[in-house]
């Protein structure tokens, strides 16, 4: 049955896929059986909630941070009634329904515009209380639901015209301004409510590893209202399925405290309305508002539906866009103003734009370019050494009761190994949210593994030397000698650390870039780690630096620019290049990722995709020579360069242009000296990486599979030239009950 479910769900996210427009969205990396075994994980029980983990700065005790969950999980009674728990109180008694209900079976008649339930009030009141935007909500759904199809035009004042008697209206375009000309992270041509369930669906650009689209949404925007628009139906779909995939759409959504809207549709291409009947029966049993959707399409011309495609399943977009916008906007009032009954929900003020302060980034009055990394921390004789630059304790232990931190030493015979070995470290993603679970030196011969570093410690670079590592806890960043020959030495408590490339070793390895923050504001720093010259800001201010990219020559540093929101990942938008002089110039308009070779003399870079493939260039670091790529996939997961800096390791994407099915993993190498292109057997699994061994004749190939008991993390040794597979998976034994994954992976060359 389970295996069922997983195939149909994907067999009608490409039947939907094909009859409507393809948004231009990222999807995750996860090949066709990763994602099969994702869905499998969607369809349980409503999905653990995520929590941020805070470091304490500026405390020289170093003690593991506990995530704080303001909302947890859904219980599910034997009557499939669900139980909100909220936080660590006392669950609510559910307020029971009206008792002069129209019962499902008559959801024909069902008006157009829902009436709020005290129920409705409830769970609006639980999540404004959890801290839920009462400014925002949320889409769920598929082609019908993106921006363009449904109420987008609102956000943008010249772009509709209110019709009579509705200036009331305005009040609530007011009220949700910003969240109507969006399609976020869970609406999405082709998308079903199976699609939602699975990390397979989720765009890698903002969604954090293994999340849901559903989840992924709710996390980055925080609605307190949350729209749901879905399915699509063919012959041999069954009303079960979808019922089972919508109850924990509900129920998660319940849990985080968001008011679900749910929405019929106008079709009845199923010929006896059972979709539209299960969605009349949740939304009587959730008792949550319903918009009936298909009531108000029946007075336009052919029931709404697009007379001029055979499909039966698109709505017209002369008729029907407009009526449907409109519907779903008194939707919302009557919902918005339905629980302002009992609930707070002021009208989003005006802003008035504040008057900018000065900058101050943690510089000295001495020069702008100087700042002062490490707040004060009382002296080691007055506090229990830590997170500062105290003396540690024995170099043979990881860390000791008093929680200080230690890096356990790499023995010599390992360090100056012929074949090198290879840093990683890992994160867990799971129901207290992300916790990095440490750094792991693995042997590429065997793959015999040992933990040099504890849980809450990620890798962030190794220096050129091989002798040296950078590390981080929460915002404290920290250098060490892989050795043990010194203890961890603190260097900033202003690290700012989103994903990416956020710390680089210079090439003569006597200084450090990295992303800091203070007060809201990122910068890209540079550090002499002699201290014989005053900390540099790179970025210029009002820039927001988000990945480096480590170039061999020390004068100049480069790194992208973008925008981070206040939760999930950045987004890069272009390429720049610093000098250490702090001076700073756009190199790369509108590209997105770039890698330099080793040797100084090539560059790729992803652009800013104008369709829906991505595009990867090659090209000389002076920009004289651009060699686009073609055929190199549809969505670029991975790239790295070889040693010496003649060929370029990608991974990609395959979609098939028949159905729209993402198909496997593509494993090329493409060489700068006649630009031919190898394939190379195809990978697998989520969150895929490439990385070339120390001799540059092997890849080692890295992704997170799912299994009966878990989740674990595949490492295969490739060999580029004959293709042959060695895998270190068993003796590495890099596993978890939840989803674990790869944070950082180098495989670093013999030390000299």
């Amino acid at each position: 049955m389970a295996s069922s479910l997983m195939i149909t769900a994907l067999f009608i996210y490409n039947r939907c896929h094909m009859a409507c427009y393809w948004k231009n969205y990222q999807h995750n990396t996860i090949t066709l059986v990763a994602g099969l075994t994702m869905l499998l994980a969607a369809c349980s029980p409503a999905a653990p909630t995520v929590s941020a983990q805070t470091e304490p700065t500026g405390q020289p005790t170093f003690t593991q941070a506990v995530a704080t969950q303001t909302l947890t999980a859904v219980e599910i009674t034997s009557t499939g009634q669900p139980v909100p728990t909220i936080g660590s109180q006392t669950t609510p008694t559910i307020v029971p329904p009206a008792a002069d209900r129209q019962p499902p079976e008559d959801w024909q008649n069902w008006p157009v515009i829902p009436v709020v339930s005290a129920r409705s009030r409830q769970i609006y009141e639980a999540g404004l209380a959890a801290g839920t935007d009462p400014t925002r909500f949320s889409k769920v759904g598929d082609c019908q639901a993106i921006k363009n199809v449904l109420l987008g035009m609102y956000d943008k004042p010249s772009g509709y015209t209110l019709r009579e008697n509705a200036d009331a209206l305005n009040e609530t375009i007011r009220q949700f301004a910003g969240s109507f000309d969006r399609d976020g992270e869970a609406v999405q041509g082709g998308f079903n409510a199976a699609s939602e369930l699975t990390p397979l669906m989720s765009n890698p650009e903002v969604c954090e590893p293994g999340e849901t689209p559903l989840e992924c949404e709710i996390r980055v925007h925080n609605p307190s209202i949350l729209i749901v628009s879905l399915e699509v139906w063919w012959n041999g779909r069954s009303p079960d399925v979808y019922e089972k995939n919508m109850r924990q759409i509900i129920e998660y959504a319940i849990s985080k405290g968001i008011l679900p809207i749910l929405s019929t549709k106008a079709d009845n291409v199923e010929g006896d309305n059972s979709i539209n009947l299960v969605t009349a029966k949740l939304a009587y049993e959730y008792d949550i508002p319903l918009w009936n959707w298909w009531k108000a399409a029946q007075a336009l011309p052919n029931h709404g539906l697009d007379p001029n495609r055979p499909d039966g399943f698109h709505i017209s977009q002369e008729f029907a866009w407009p009526e449907r916008s409109f519907t779903a906007l008194q939707a919302l009032d009557a919902v918005w103003r339905g629980v302002r009954g009992e609930a707070t929900a002021a009208a989003k003020p005006t802003e008035t734009p504040e008057t900018p302060k000065e900058f101050n980034p943690l510089q000295s009055t001495a020069a702008s370019t100087e700042i002062t990394p490490v707040e004060t921390t009382p002296a080691c004789s007055d506090q229990p050494a830590g997170d500062g630059v105290c003396p540690m304790p024995s170099e043979k232990s990881t860390q000791s009761s008093t929680g200080i931190l230690t890096i356990k030493p790499v023995e010599a015979q390992i360090l100056s190994d012929p074949s090198g070995f290879v840093l990683l470290s890992t994160a867990r993603r799971g129901s207290k949210g992300i916790t990095p679970l440490g750094v792991y030196l693995i042997n590429p011969v065997n793959g015999t593994s040992f933990q040099i570093l504890p849980e809450g410690v990620s890798l962030q670079a190794v220096s050129p030397d091989a002798r040296q590592i950078l590390f981080s806890r929460g915002q404290n960043l920290f250098t060490a000698s892989l050795d043990g020959s010194d203890q961890p030495v603190l260097i900033s408590n202003r690290f700012s650390d989103r994903g990416g490339t956020s710390a680089a070793w210079m090439a003569d390895g006597k200084s450090v870039t990295f992303l800091a923050e203070q007060d809201g504001d990122r910068l890209l720093v540079l550090y002499a780690m002699d201290g014989s010259a005053a900390w540099k800001r790179l970025s210029p201010i009002g820039v927001t630096p988000v990945a480096i990219y480590p170039f061999r020559e020390t004068g100049r540093i480069y790194w992208s620019a973008g925008t981070c929101p206040a939760s999930g990942s950045c987004t890069s938008t272009n390429v720049m290049v610093s000098g250490l002089d702090g001076s700073s110039a756009e190199y790369l308009p509108k590209a997105v990722k770039a890698g330099f070779s080793s040797d100084g003399r090539w560059m790729a870079y992803e652009d800013q995709a104008g369709s829906e493939k991505s595009q990867l260039t090659l090209a000389t670091v002076d920009l004289s020579a651009k060699r686009p790529q073609e055929n190199i996939g549809d969505q670029i997961l991975d790239f790295s360069w070889s040693p010496d800096g003649t060929r370029l390791s990608l991974l990609s994407l395959q979609r098939s242009d028949y159905s729209g099915q993402w198909l496997d993993i593509r494993n090329l190498v493409i060489s700068t000296q006649d630009m031919g292109t190898k394939i190379l057997p195809t990978t697998s699994g989520m969150n895929p990486r490439a990385i070339w061994s120390a001799d540059g004749r092997s890849l080692l190939l890295t992704g997170t599979q799912q299994s009966d008991t878990g989740f674990s993390i595949h490492l295969n040794v490739m060999d580029t030239t004959s293709g042959t597979v060695r895998d270190l998976t068993p003796a590495a034994a890099l596993a978890d009950k939840e989803f674990i994954y790869t944070t950082r992976i180098d495989w670093v060359k013999p030390a000299p």
